[in-house]
């Protein structure tokens, strides 16, 4: 039989364990309700930066289509001002637009009464698209008269390009849209005078499917508010082209209503709402696009913004119950274990009031080899939580960046001519150029364009640095090209107003080596400037090599007040200009060697001495591939072929 002092023994066990376990329970019933909530908290921000990133996406998106909108007008207008301006070239350019920019609907000009042409009031060449085809059409009808038009007025009186409210228009290109105008004026030694207005229209529809495909949870959905309130864009086109505050009023909604009058006051926010959809519970995150004023909206509905919730909630009263369990059984056990030494020493109490001297009592150190391990999962604990943190600032750090360097690419790429070939109706020349970036971004570039029917100007450069530095410069670069060009003056002297507009607080001290050029396609002779850059090939016609080995001048940016000259050299038919940048005769090979300009010159002479100005492109890169076998690039790579074919006379 069990003594008495084993059986008090067992009983403050029993009482032990007991106490443990209900204390137990308490603290994880008790923990188990602050990590919900705490987990509720964290969802809820969790939602919101989920929300904010998501429409920051979307406008970024958006803010793309609307800036290349904008760059139709833009163009148009350095286009005009050419003094030999004709309504064909006009037309001719519309076209180009349209091929190049398939988000654009239609262009158009509209001249100022009188601008164009004394005896003529009104001119106005619009094209835009119908199917695959482009139709032209003059807006100046009876029927249209644009003077009234809020796309002319508003921009001729403010003299600044606008975005106008969406309209349906009846006679022009019978669609929904709205528009993007730009005043243009002609300038004088009295001033400026309004010449007329450049637009770029953008299809509703084209709009709503680009809006449409971009997936929100199962059900989200996005859609555009104009300045003014009106409904761009909606899932529900019953509701386009209604104003949102005054729908959010007939429908007595008034978080809605709320909504819209912060989003019309060009404030940012994430607020809940009743969809006028189905009335169910949404949230709604806004913001206002920086070049239109238009504000974007993306919906998410509660339920399934808050999925996440529900499931944890579940989640935790599962957890909580198995882990009570569970405690419950550790608990047991523990208390057991922690009792036993008492046990032991009460048995032995009774062993030695027997007259048993000899037992031994052994230590137990059980309860602080617990304490340890209890501290190192603290320490492991609180060491995991900052490394998440840390992980997840850094990870939305990169998407943005990475985000904002690909539109930066999108445009940069759209500065340069990209169809070939790029006059597919003139038989007297043939152009194939390409351009590859080392990074995202980078400083080469290359450009070609007609001064008149028969003087081709092209010009290609390379900028001392890389990525994104390089790529602003390249863009200006490329302005002040097609701005500065023409044919009052000499071509040296052209390269210098460049040079000197480059020079200009240039503070980061960059450089850029260039060569351009002017060739009459009726007689074949070219004129041409080389400022610090790469020597052109000529394959002739009866072919053998000719190297350009003649510098006019120091890269641009250096000296502003140095003087250019340039040179002169006549093309036969059927001869073929090859240009590039040192990013094909640099390119290093896995052992470090250079490519180098002979090698260039042998590929040339062996394998396209009779290809066409593509297929001696795609030759000479192919080559270029093989020596580096490496897919990434040390330096910017440029590469633009010309062969010359003019009537046989």
């Amino acid at each position: 039989m069990m003594s008495h002092s084993g059986k008090k023994a067992k009983s403050l066990a029993f009482r032990l364990s007991l106490g443990i376990l209900s204390a137990s329970v308490v603290l994880v019933a008790g923990i188990l309700y602050y990590n919900y909530h705490f987990s509720k908290r964290l969802l809820l921000e969790s939602a919101r930066e989920t929300a904010e990133q998501l429409t920051r996406a979307t406008m970024n998106r958006m803010e793309s289509v609307l800036v290349s909108a904008q760059r139709v007008p833009e163009g148009l207008k350095l286009f005009l001002q050419r003094p030999d301006l004709k309504e064909s070239a006009l037309k001719e350019m519309l076209s180009f637009v349209l091929q190049n920019k398939p988000e654009i609907y239609g262009s158009a000009v509209a001249f100022a009464p009188y601008a164009l042409r004394p005896e003529q009031k009104g001119l106005a060449p619009y094209c835009y698209r119908s199917g695959e085809e482009f139709i032209f059409k003059d807006l100046a009808a009876d029927d249209y008269d644009y003077f009234y038009h809020e796309w002319y007025v508003r921009p001729r009186d403010s003299g600044l390009g606008v975005w106008v409210e969406p309209y349906f228009d009846i006679g022009g290109g019978n669609v929904l849209m709205t528009t993007y105008s730009m005043p243009i004026y002609k300038v004088k030694e009295t001033g400026k005078e309004f010449m007329g207005v450049a637009t770029a229209d953008l299809s509703l529809n084209w709009l709503e499917e680009m809006l449409n495909s971009i997936k929100v949870f199962e059900t989200g959905y996005v859609y555009l508010v104009s300045e003014k309130g009106t409904l761009i864009t909606h899932p529900v086109r019953d509701l386009q082209m209604k104003n949102i505050h005054e729908l959010a009023k007939a429908h007595s909604n008034e978080s809605l209503v709320r909504i819209a009058t912060a989003m019309l006051q060009n404030r940012e926010g994430y607020m809940p709402f009743i969809s006028m959809i189905d009335q169910r519970p949404c949230w709604m995150y806004y913001s206002t696009l920086q070049h239109t004023n238009w504000h974007l909206a993306v919906v998410f509905p509660e339920e399934e913004l808050f999925a996440g919730l529900k499931n944890l909630y579940f989640y935790t009263i599962f957890m909580g119950i198995a882990g009570i369990i569970l405690l419950s059984l550790v608990v047991i056990l523990f208390s057991s274990r922690f009792t036993k030494p008492l046990r032991r020493l009460t048995l032995i109490a009774d062993e030695i009031g027997t007259g048993n001297f000899d037992v031994r009592i052994e230590e137990d150190r059980t309860t602080r080899e617990i304490a340890l391990l209890g501290n190192a999962f603290n320490r492991m604990q609180s060491e995991l939580k900052d490394y998440m943190d840390n992980l997840k600032t850094t990870t939305a750090a990169k998407e943005r960046f990475e985000s904002e360097l690909n539109i930066a690419h999108d445009i940069q790429q759209g500065m340069i001519p990209k169809i070939f070939p790029p006059f597919p109706d003139r038989e007297d020349i043939d152009i194939y150029a390409l351009l590859e970036p080392a990074r995202q971004v980078g400083g080469d570039f290359y450009d070609f364009f007609f001064l008149d029917d028969e003087t081709l100007c092209f010009g290609i450069g390379d900028v001392s640095d890389k990525g994104v530095p390089a790529s602003l410069m390249m863009a200006m670069m490329i302005t002040l090209f097609r701005a500065k060009m023409d044919l009052q003056h000499d071509l040296h002297t052209l390269v210098g107003n460049i040079n000197r507009d480059i020079s200009k607080d240039n503070v980061n001290l960059m450089f850029i080596t260039f060569f351009t050029g002017m060739i009459n396609l009726r007689t074949g002779i070219m004129k041409y400037c080389n400022a610090g850059h790469n020597y052109p090939l000529i394959i002739r016609r009866n072919g053998t090599l000719e190297v350009m080995s003649e510098t006019h001048g120091v890269p641009l940016g250096i000296d502003e007040d140095f003087d250019y000259r340039s040179g002169e050299l006549t093309l036969e038919r059927g001869e073929t200009l090859i240009l590039y940048t040192d990013g094909i005769t640099e390119a290093l090979s896995i052992t470090g060697e250079f490519y180098g300009d002979e090698r260039l010159a042998e590929i040339v002479r062996n394998r396209c001495i009779s290809l066409d100005p593509g297929n001696t492109a795609r030759a000479i890169m192919d080559d270029v591939g093989s020596f580096t076998n490496n897919p990434e690039r040390s330096d910017d790579i440029t590469l633009m072929v010309m062969a010359y074919y003019p009537e046989k006379k």
